[in-house]
């Protein structure tokens, strides 16, 4: 029996000191990157925080919103404040939860919801979220992301640095074997937007694959279903107006795919909630007006494919506009 329990305590001891290391190992980055301001999602929560009042256009969405929309292109057209406050792999639950803290801080008179099947299936980045969340002003808000958003996994996730990082972990130890070395750069940032000078090449082109459908992702329309209506309240509730859009993909992608459940099921839901919603890969005169080079990669627009989707958003903003009066 004794020697049971000092197998156990080792393998607790083992555990804890695994952790320890790993979450050591993770998250000091992300300590440092906050000390020296260089945190990306520190900033962006910073200019919603210390900015009371200040924005009236805010772009909401994962890092396809953050590359798409610069805002200083939207309000150069438009006479707006904007700020571009999509983050890496934004799930849909997380998504409602960072609206909740902006309009404690913000009066948008806009708020653009960015559409993407994977934003809301059955796979969540929790280190994304987290690393989003954490800079939530409101530990209450925090707490029900983690605990309402996603239950006990979240939980889970959110305390123990094993399960959190293992895609990582996973990622860190293929990247040893691999002789990928190429780093995507994350240096220029406007309001929110990343400006990405990159273009994809002809042989990351040549691998892309089909789009976003029903077949290649576990989209949850449930789910989608329940935290649209929530996002729907809340922004109605704060008397802001929500668009929708869907940001393009390359047109070789589009051509791989035999057909198009994303659009045409974000199409049909937005018609039944007669809520305003684009897309920017036929929007406008109904045919793409993207190439291959307007992307930095499979599905990120680069600062080309920005001005283009830019453009079709104050567009959009303005039929809105016009239809109002």
């Amino acid at each position: 029996m004794k020697k049971f329990l000092k197998q156990v305590s080792l393998g607790v001891l083992v555990f804890i000191l695994v952790n320890v290391i790993i979450a050591i190992i993770y998250e000091y980055p992300t300590h440092k990157s906050v000390r020296n301001k260089t945190n990306r999602n520190y900033l962006k929560w910073e200019a919603i925080h210390q900015n009371k009042n200040t924005y009236d256009l805010i772009i909401v969405g994962t890092s396809r919103a953050y590359a798409s929309f610069n805002p200083i292109i939207i309000d150069s057209f438009l006479n707006t404040n904007s700020y571009n406050m999509a983050t890496s792999a934004q799930d849909i639950a997380e998504t409602y939860y960072s609206l909740e803290e902006i309009f404690e801080y913000q009066k948008p008179k806009y708020i653009i919801l960015d559409l993407f099947f994977e934003a809301s299936d059955d796979i969540y980045d929790y280190y994304q979220t987290y690393s989003n969340s954490s800079f939530f002003n409101s530990n209450q808000r925090r707490y029900n992301l983690i605990a309402k958003g996603y239950g006990t996994a979240g939980i889970l996730n959110f305390s123990i640095p094993v399960v959190k990082f293992k895609n990582y972990i996973k990622q860190d130890i293929i990247g040893v074997f691999s002789n990928n070395k190429s780093l995507r750069k994350e240096d220029q940032w406007i309001k929110g937007y990343l400006h990405d000078t990159l273009t994809a090449s002809k042989a990351q082109v040549s691998n892309f694959g089909p789009i976003s459908n029903f077949e290649n992702t576990t989209f949850d329309k449930n789910r989608f279903d329940k935290y649209f209506k929530k996002i729907e309240h809340l922004v109605k509730s704060n008397n802001a107006k929500l668009v929708c859009v869907r940001t393009a993909y390359p047109p070789s992608r589009l051509k791989l795919s035999k057909t198009d459940d994303e659009g045409a099921y974000f199409k049909t839901y937005m018609a039944k909630e007669n809520n305003p919603y684009f897309d920017l890969n036929n929007f406008i005169d109904d045919h793409t007006i993207y190439t291959d080079q307007d992307f930095a990669d499979y599905h990120h627009p680069n600062y080309k494919g920005a001005q283009k989707a830019s453009m079709q958003l104050v567009e959009a903003i303005k039929r809105i506009q016009e239809k109002n009066h």
